[in-house]
């Protein structure tokens, strides 16, 4: 079997990580810092009715939150010295062994 040669999410938190906080539905805040993933634009195969916008995802470690279901609030910035925003979680994009990715939208007072 091979070997698991990714980097840990520990070591891309420190890296490209960005202070946010997280708090899933009736739970207590966490200061944390999250990892913005590239956004990607779904393809469609007929573009007429399809609405082609960026998704977001965040990646969040399950060390500090080993669950984030939908409706979970994230208020962080997007880079470094930006200003945060409130972020909601819409769906899990992909369950790691040490991190969760999430798409997010917007928050309300940020549409």
């Amino acid at each position: 079997m091979p070997a698991d040669v990714r980097v840990p999410f520990a070591a891309l938190q420190e890296a490209f990580g960005v202070p946010g906080t997280v708090t899933i539905p009736d739970g207590t805040p966490v200061a944390t810092d999250v990892v913005w993933i590239l956004p990607s634009t779904p393809e469609y195969p007929s573009e007429e009715f399809a609405r082609r916008e960026p998704k977001r995802v965040l990646a969040i470690s399950r060390d500090e939150i080993p669950l984030v279901p939908r409706g979970t609030v994230i208020v962080a910035a997007e880079r470094l010295g930006d200003v945060e925003r409130t972020w909601i979680v819409d769906s899990l994009a992909h369950l790691d062994a040490d991190h969760t990715r999430v798409l997010v939208v917007p928050g309300i007072e940020e549409t």
